[in-house]
């Protein structure tokens, strides 16, 4: 079983200290190549049972698949700030204003942490190369970063997209967006996604299943890829099943 490291930075963005996950592929210490990077939320729960929420995405059991690209994984740890950070706009969450820190989260990734991370280690520094996925709000995330941040992402996966609190200025965001530097868009909805009663299974589907109707649009069919997955609950046991055909599609050779 291969390791990851685990390192610790004070972000001035985000006004706190981010513990930083870090996946080096098989290969790195036996040559001088560069790699791809994929950067993840709720790095926490990625890569070990012990440190994450519920269970882990099992992502370094995934990673020993030989058919699996080699590429470097960087989870990023989430707070009880997550919902602020990760969404660009603002909702109301039993009269609470929450979300619309996504920019500042943005700020620190690209002005704090990529540089640190493409100093430290052999990446391939472009966005070509480079990838964001997340679940939930963090799949919400990843779309949002496909419409401002494609001069430093243009892979992007977006797991049972919680997009229904944002309501139609999301679609509207999405609908003014220019998605032309996107080489790869993933996203999926499970059938089973709910479990509070507020929005029920069939509501996550129907607005995703909108939501692509908008990104079919704005990127060729072979670049676009939804899918709903039936029976898959939200949770990351579920998104762990999907982990490896997703990171194959995002950086198949093109």
């Amino acid at each position: 079983m291969r390791e990851y490291r685990v390192l610790e930075m004070d972000s001035k963005e985000l006004d706190r200290k981010v513990k930083v996950f870090i996946y080096l592929p098989k290969s790195y210490e036996q040559n001088d190549r560069f790699y791809p990077v994929l950067y993840m939320h709720d790095g926490q729960n990625l890569f070990d049972d012990d440190v994450a929420y519920k269970s882990s995405w099992k992502i370094l059991e995934h990673m020993e698949d030989k058919e699996m690209p080699e590429l470097m994984i960087i989870g990023i740890n989430s707070t009880d700030s997550r919902s602020n950070e990760l969404l660009p706009l603002t909702f109301d969450f039993d009269g609470e204003t929450v979300g619309g820190d996504a920019d500042k989260y943005y700020k620190f990734l690209i002005s704090e942490l990529k540089p640190m991370i493409d100093l430290r280690f052999r990446t391939f520094k472009s966005a070509k190369y480079t990838a964001l996925m997340g679940s939930s709000f963090g799949g919400v995330s990843s779309l949002y970063a496909a419409t401002r941040y494609s001069n430093f992402f243009s892979r992007f996966g977006c797991l049972s997209n919680a997009h229904h609190v944002l309501g139609e200025p999301f679609y509207d965001m999405i609908k003014d967006s220019d998605l032309s530097k996107v080489r790869k868009l993933y996203m999926d909805v499970g059938t089973k996604e709910s479990s509070n009663g507020k929005i029920s299974s069939s509501d996550y589907v129907k607005s995703n299943e909108k939501l692509y109707e908008l990104l079919q649009e704005k990127l060729p069919e072979e670049d676009l890829l939804f899918a709903i997955i039936e029976g898959a609950k939200h949770d990351e046991d579920a998104w762990a099943k999907r982990f490896r055909d997703i990171v194959k599609f995002l950086f198949e050779v093109e």
